[in-house]
Order: C-alpha cells, then structure tokens, then sequence
C-alpha cells in the first residue's frame, strides 16, 4: 500500500485526486488537509478515514478515529509515500518545502509556489532526491512527451484555450464580474486559475514552471491558441519531428499519471474518440488582446526574483478582483504600474521573499484604492 496524503482536498483538484486513489488497491489515503472547507472536510473524514487530517483554522472533527495534526508535520513521516499538492496561492509553500526536504515525491497543481519559489525548490529537490511531479495539463503533457527520451529538444509548444472572454472586444471587459470570470469555456478549474485564464497570466505562469522543471530556456517556449483544449502541447524536437499529447480536457488523466510513479494501475476511460474531431486549429497569441501576457512575456526575461514578484502581485490583484474591490481591466494595469520601473536587487532566498511580498503588498494595497469599484 502506498500512503499518499492530499493537501487541498475539498477542492476541485482534491476531490479528483481522492476519487482517482479510492478506484485503486493500491493506494491508502493516509492525510487530508483542507482550508476552510470544514463542512466537505469532516465528510471525507468520516468517509476515508485517514490517519490524519488538518485544515486552516485548526478546526476539530468530532466522532471520528482520525487526528489532528499541522500538515508540515503530516507530510515527515517516513510512512509518506507520496504528498499530492492541490491547494492554491503562494501560502503552501511551506508543507511542500518541507515535503521536498524529507525526500518526499510530491504532485502540485500549485502555479505560483513553483514560480514564485521554483530555484529554491528545486534546489532542495536535488539535494535530497525527490522529484516533482507537475498536474496541470500543459506541463504534464511536456512531461509525457519527453519522459524516457534522450532526443534534443528544439522547442516546447505550449497550447492555451483563450479563456472565457476570447471572442469578447476590449470595451467588454471592463464590466466582467468575477462571477464570469471563473466560468471556464473548456475546463472546470479554481477560482484563481480561471481568472489566470482569462488573463493568460496562467499560460505565463506555465512557461517559467516548464522552464524550471524541465530545464528548458523561455525563449525556446511557444504558446499558440488552441480553442478546443484537445493537444494539450507539443514538444518539438531537433530531427523536426514533433510528438504532442492528446486527450480530452479532463484533470483525471493528468492526476493520474503522476499518481502513476507509485503504482502501475491506470483506470482512466474517459477515451478520445479521434473520429469525433472535426478541426484542431492553432494560432498565434494576438498582441492587444491579452495584456496582463503583453507584459509579462517580457517581464519574465529579467530573471527568477522579478517572476517571484510578478507571481506575488498577480495573486494580489485577481483576489482584489474575486472580491469585487477593482474592475476585471484593473489588473493589468495595476500590474504594470507596480512592477514596470521597480528595481528589485535581492538574491533569491526564502526569507528575501517573504520581504519582497510584504513590500509589494503595500504598494498594491496603496494603487488599488484609486481603482476600487
């Protein structure tokens, strides 16, 4: 049996990962953390039954067997096979830093702590042998395309659906209301991610992650839009050839797959039927319409502290946005304001982090307040 624990599990991510361990003997779920969600907590609890259990506020689940106990100590014991990241947002970055230094695989869907805190993560990965196992689409289609291959990568090809307002006119946009913006054309996703989306912060955020995984300079990654989310991305390699992967857009197969490092049995049958298909298109990212990518693509080749500091502020604005304290357009240009002519002269440590997130709290506290709604 191998004890695997989930952190995030009341999530969307979370409750595919459990569902996806439950179909499977091989699997035992040893800990569920969770952040507020008490209420659909207590019931995986009372249902699975595992050892232990944590959430944000150090709640009590009552008549049960499990115990609680804070996740960064969860995930230390040597009975630990494997964590399973779900949860969203800069702030777990501390169960996965201590996951990584107890030599623990992990699976994170998690964005921002691997582009916020990537080098150091890695750096720790490679001191103690643990991998990281990346569950969004793109970069787990990267990942299978190019796992067990020796061959020259040329360039990444990375696909993005265009979000919930691809087909929308820039004076559209202004009146967007979080309800809208966390509707997903393709995919059923978190809040936060949706917005990425929309914005294509989330096809940013996937070119830095690609970048550090899998050792691959930006400048050697390319997005083109892909309506129907079917190629999940492509790899090109020197010879020309090119090998993509394919599925429907569905979270379970990529859960699955690194679930897959620790157990040889696959249930995934939510098959493609290519006979259905009857166009795939790809084009290139249209300069204008995105302008939180506008920006960033470039921002982005000033180096690892200054993605640090775009990951923070982006996290920043869009839960300015969730909570209906600025307009839908208020992030990109909230977003170059802070960032364009900073000067950030840190070198990359987990305690200069922490800094810089407070420093730049402020300054996007202080300029949002003359873009509140």
């Amino acid at each position: 049996m191998k004890n695997i624990v989930i952190i995030g599990s009341t999530g969307s991510i979370g409750t595919q990962a459990i569902d996806i361990i439950n179909e499977n003997e091989e699997y035992n779920i040893f800990a569920l953390s969770a952040g507020k969600n008490l209420s659909k907590l207590s019931e995986q609890v009372h249902k699975y039954k595992p050892k232990y259990y944590d959430n944000l506020d150090k709640e009590i689940i009552h008549n049960c067997t499990s115990k609680l106990l804070e996740s960064s100590e969860i995930v230390k014991f040597e009975k630990v096979d494997f964590v399973f990241f779900a949860s969203s947002g800069s702030d777990a970055l501390k169960p996965i830093v201590e996951s990584l230094e107890y030599g623990k695989d992990i699976a994170l869907t998690n964005k921002e702590v691997i582009v916020t805190y990537g080098p150091l993560l890695l750096e720790i990965s490679k001191k103690t042998n643990a991998t990281i196992f990346p569950i969004d689409s793109e970069p787990s289609a990267i990942w299978q395309c190019i796992n067990g291959r020796k061959r020259k990568i040329y360039r990444i090809i990375l696909t993005a659906s265009g979000g919930a307002f691809r087909d929308y006119e820039k004076n559209d946009l202004m009146k967007i209301t979080p309800e809208e913006a966390t509707k997903h054309p393709n995919w059923v996703m978190g809040q936060k991610i949706t917005v990425d989306s929309s914005t294509m912060m989330n096809k940013i955020f996937e070119i830095v992650e690609i970048s550090y995984l899998f050792n691959i300079p930006i400048d050697q990654i390319e997005v083109l839009i892909h309506r129907e989310s079917i190629v999940h991305s492509m790899v090109e390699f020197e010879d020309s050839s090119i090998l993509a992967q394919l599925s429907k857009p569905d979270m379970r197969l990529p859960i699955q797959y690194a679930l897959s490092n620790k157990s040889n049995i696959f249930n995934y049958q939510n098959r493609l039927d290519l006979k259905s298909l009857n166009n795939l298109s790809f084009k290139p990212v249209q300069s204008g319409q995105y302008l939180c990518y506008d920006f960033s693509i470039k921002y982005i080749k000033k180096g690892p502290i200054y993605i640090s500091a775009l990951s923070f502020v982006n996290e920043m604005l869009v839960n300015l946005f969730l909570t209906s304290k600025i307009h839908y357009l208020s992030i990109p240009v909230l977003m170059k304001e802070i960032l364009y002519d900073k000067q950030i002269n840190l070198t990359m440590t987990f305690d200069n982090l922490t800094e810089l997130k407070k420093d730049l709290k402020k300054i996007t506290l202080d300029k949002s307040k003359q873009y509140e709604i």
